[in-house]
């Protein structure tokens, strides 16, 4: 059920919200991009009006400039002033300076002699004697040429001229310059918001700092000269300064002056104009915003009011309870919609229900109770304290109407025998556990009080059952295999029963029994090969050293040399002790361990056999695979990789495959069979004669050798019937190429049998038992063939 915190926000609430949150973003939209479009434009404006005052301003002081160089000229080329100045008559020159000054409204006028002293001069800053300072200035002058550039004289900075005064010769250098003064900047540029500073450096770098502009103060000039050359960006965030100014400096001076000129845009009326526009965007946006909300509330309220008594409706539905709907007002066509879907949603959820509810407790093909439901419905039985009967049922080769009569006609099959078995189930107690594999109930009355006639009773069913049906004109005869168990007399509980009667069916399956009664300690087996299979899967996780490799040597019947060894699995596990390998390799290859088990000795086997060549033992090892094995194309890879690992040969391993395990799939061997022996392999064909393979599926294995399976060595000696197997047997293998190993020899006897038929290899506990590795190195070093022969 959903918790209401789920869903956090009405109906009304999302409208409204999203509502305003739509103008919101629209207005932030809108503002944005006017910020943009304004900003770039405004970047626009400031760069032209930057330029252009730029250009007049460098026009006006180029002007400037040819008119101070116009009047010095007049006053240099005028003869009396030359005169004064070449027979050094000082008061004429002040004279003439004051008046030339007066008439040419100049600040300062000057003469300097070629060795840079003033001579005489109208200001009081410039006194006679003193170093006029530049010199550079004074040294392009003793040239011959014009010098003019701003220059800071005392505390004042003065556009300054410097012409030559020839008399005829070169003799004296005459200046006259205009202070700037703030009045006069407005002269040189118009617009009221650009602003001009003329100082001798920039903040800090002169010890006097001598400064011209025309802002209001000081502070303002810093702040001018310190901000950037354009406007930045319309928007500031709440702890941020606006930008008052734009400011370039202006590169007019040579070498000789310190003077910068700065030239600054004040935009603040740019400020301005973008908050008007911002206000009255704002403004706007708060009128929208309270016109839609007001009208999405007027909506939402209309739409809301049937969707919260529709939700009031779900509920009592969920409770089971249908009112009623004809109150619920149609306020839209959806509205309206959604209200037949509800009326239709009331119907159409008893029957999902009921429908869903069959399904869960049911199998889908046939109609029958699925496991657990089968565990419920044998509960409730058991409850009862009614004596019955549990029978297992297995459908023998369904898989093979399948394949060739098609899954159609396998699921008729099913049915079919799915109502068979209801119709006599007691109760109509019958489930369904896998595709072909069923279980029922029958009852037990007075006539089936022996063994005998529940059995016999049993094989009614099974009987009928398993009666010939017809299914699309075709016949069909299925074969089963049953097994059945008695409450009370064989379990105490539900689990237990049907924990009995699956143990009781799979004994029926395995030893391909029709019909099998239950016997007392079955279920213990069941329980011990289940305990040995998880401790199985334990030891191969942890390898806690329960598994080890035993080793039996073979022996060569023609050199007398022990050449060749069988690696054989050993478990001691510490609480159940010695568990024999048939036990735990037959459980491995039922549950799909076997390719773990099978890992672990070929690591452990190739581990043993470099650890033996560093002893200098060389023996070939075998190591015997299953059909399982065979049919894993990732064992190649292992092995390989181990072989690389311990730096061995392929042809120190001998690979054993039963003659069973290679009929299982006979292409498949042959593909593997046969890389193996490319790769230099040993290949052997192990327990030999007890299989079914044909001599011409022999002859295309490409093995080295064969193995007779023990039950024909073990009694050689006393039984002429194995004696001419086994010799037919060797000779039909020499034949064909292969060498021949007898294994299970234990006496003397069976050896010189083996060795007049030339046998190649025998194996068994006439010669040794299997043992570990390292007893393997001590009983090499003691044994003695002549010692064997003599049956000592």
């Amino acid at each position: 059920m959903f918790r209401s915190s789920n869903v956090p926000f009405s109906l009304r609430a999302q409208l409204l919200t999203f509502t305003a949150a739509l103008v919101m973003a629209s207005s932030c939209t809108v503002l944005l991009l006017v910020l943009l479009s304004s900003g770039s434009a405004i970047r626009e404006t400031v760069n032209q009006q930057m330029r252009d005052g730029v250009e007049n301003f460098v026009s006006a002081i180029y002007a400037r400039r040819e008119q101070l160089v116009s009047n010095a000229s007049l006053l240099v080329s005028d003869f009396g002033f030359k005169q004064a100045v070449a027979s050094n008559d000082a008061d004429t020159i002040q004279s003439m300076l004051e008046n030339h000054g007066s008439r040419v409204k100049a600040d300062v006028m000057v003469i300097v002699d070629l060795r840079g002293r003033v001579v005489t001069s109208t200001s009081p800053q410039l006194t006679r004697g003193q170093v006029f300072g530049y010199e550079s200035a004074t040294h392009q002058v003793r040239k011959g040429e014009v010098f003019a550039d701003f220059l800071v004289i005392g505390d004042a900075i003065f556009h300054m001229v410097l012409v030559p005064v020839r008399t005829p010769r070169l003799s004296a250098m005459a200046g006259i310059g205009i202070r700037v003064r703030p009045a006069g900047i407005r002269e040189w540029i118009s617009e009221p918001n650009i602003h001009l500073t003329f100082a001798n450096g920039l903040p800090g770098e002169a010890a006097q700092w001598v400064v011209e502009t025309s802002l209001p103060d000081l502070s303002s000039v810093v702040e001018a000269i310190r901000s950037p050359d354009n406007l930045v960006s319309l928007i500031r965030l709440p702890f941020q300064r606006v930008q008052t100014y734009s400011s370039r400096e202006i590169d007019l001076s040579s070498a000789s002056s310190s003077v910068k000129v700065f030239m600054s845009e004040d935009l603040s009326p740019y400020f301005t104009s973008y908050e008007v526009i911002r206000n009255q965007i704002l403004l706007i946006a708060i009128l929208v915003l309270i016109v839609a909300v007001i009208g999405s509330f007027i909506i939402s309220q209309r739409l809301t009011k049937p969707l919260v008594m529709l939700a009031a409706k779900a509920r009592e539905i969920a409770r089971g309870v249908y009112s009623d709907m004809s109150e619920i007002p149609a306020t839209s066509s959806d509205i309206a919609t959604l209200t037949r879907a509800f009326l239709r949603m009331k119907v159409d959820l008893a029957e999902r229900e009921e429908r869903i509810l069959f399904q869960a407790s049911h199998d889908s093909l046939t109609g029958l109770l699925n496991r657990d439901s089968m565990m419920e419905a044998v509960s409730e039985v058991v409850d009862s304290d009614r004596q019955f009967m549990l029978l297992g049922l297995n459908l023998v080769g369904f898989k093979t109407i399948n394949d060739t009569l098609g899954i159609e006609i396998g699921d008729e099959c099913l049915v079919t025998v799915a109502k068979r078995l209801q119709k006599v189930a007691m109760d109509g107690i019958a489930s369904r556990h896998s595709a072909d594999e069923f279980s029922l109930l029958l009852p037990i009355t007075g006539e089936q009080e022996t063994t005998a006639q529940k059995i016999l009773m049993c094989q009614r069913v099974l009987n009928e059952v398993s009666a010939p049906m017809q299914i699309d004109d075709i016949s069909l005869t299925v074969d089963y295999r049953a097994g059945f168990i008695v409450f009370p007399d064989q379990a105490e509980s539900a689990e237990q029963l049907l924990r009995r009667g699956k143990v009781a069916l799979e004994h029926a399956i395995t030893t391909s029994t029709p019909l099998y009664y239950f016997r007392e300690g079955q279920d213990k087996v069941h329980l011990k090969k289940v305990k040995i299979l998880r401790y199985l899967k334990e030891t191969l996780q942890n390898d806690d050293d329960q598994l080890e490799m035993y080793y039996q040597p073979k022996y060569n019947v023609r050199t007398g040399q022990i050449e060749k060894a069988e690696a054989l699995i050993r478990w001691f596990h510490p609480e159940e002790g010695f568990i024999p390998p048939d036990m735990f390799i037959e459980l491995a290859e039922q549950t799909g361990l076997i390719g773990l088990v099978t890992s672990w000795v070929i690591g452990r086997v190739l581990d043993d056999q470099a650890e033996m060549k560093r002893l200098g033992i060389s023996l070939q090892l075998s190591i015997n695979m299953s059909a399982q094995d065979l049919s894993n194309d990732n064992l190649r890879v292992l092995i390989d990789q181990k072989l690389i690992e311990n730096n061995l040969n392929a042809a120190d391993i001998c690979l054993e495959v039963t003659e069973r395990d290679m009929m299982t799939d006979v292409e498949k061997s042959l593909d593997l069979l046969n890389y193996y022996r490319s790769r230099g392999f040993r290949l052997s064909i192990d327990d030999y004669g007890v299989g079914y393979s044909a001599l011409s599926k022999l002859a295309m294995m490409p093995v080295h050798e064969l193995k007779i399976d023990k039950c024909f060595i073990l009694r050689l000696a006393s039984r002429a019937d194995d004696q001419i197997i086994v010799r037919s047997t060797v000779s039909m293998a020499h034949e064909l190429g292969l060498s021949v190993i007898a294994e299970g020899v234990e006496d003397k006897e069976s050896l010189d049998f083996l060795g007049e038929l030339g046998c190649d290899y025998i194996q068994g506990y006439f010669i040794a038992k299997p043992m570990s590795r390292d007893a393997l190195g001590q009983w090499l070093s003691e044994f003695s063939a002549d010692r064997l022969l003599e049956g000592k």
